[in-house]
């Protein structure tokens, strides 16, 4: 039964891979096109925006405006990215410490393990304990109250 499972189960993949790859290229291609698109458009409302400052306030100040406009909007996304990797770092290190925590138990646990097995009232006691800690967490913590108008 099982040997013609296999079959089966390689043409699904084989299928899914197959359209994947081919949503994944037809996404790159739409995607390039339109920030392509968008890009064209950027440019062209920096240069629109470059003219219409420049018959206003003359060429030279429009150009400095623009670039000084450019340069605030780069800084303002550089300080942002910092920030952003500089709390990514921070939860990393946190996440790092938590599970350094978790290896030092379980390697305190692991290294007490053949002192508990050699003692047998120690043995039943963790047996004991770890089935306790099991049926706690299968049976939850929430409590259900009878409602007193069920009687």
């Amino acid at each position: 039964m099982l040997t013609g499972l296999g079959p089966v189960l390689a043409s699904f993949a084989a299928v899914d891979i197959a359209t994947f790859t081919r949503k994944l290229k037809r996404n790159a291609l739409l995607y390039s096109v339109a920030l392509l698109f968008l890009l064209t458009a950027y440019v062209l409302a920096v240069a629109a925006l470059a003219i219409y400052l420049g018959q206003t306030l003359g060429l030279p100040i429009a150009l400095l405006s623009v670039a000084g406009g450019a340069f605030f909007l780069a800084l303002i996304l550089m300080i942002w990215a910092s920030a952003a990797n500089r709390a990514e770092e921070r939860r990393k290190r946190e996440a790092a410490s938590a599970n350094s925590s978790k290896a030092l138990m379980m390697t305190a646990a692991l290294s007490a393990l053949p002192a508990v097995i050699k003692s047998k009232p120690l043995l039943l006691l963790s047996a004991a304990g770890g089935l306790g800690f099991l049926m706690m967490k299968t049976m939850g913590t929430k409590r259900r109250y009878e409602d007193p108008t069920d009687y």
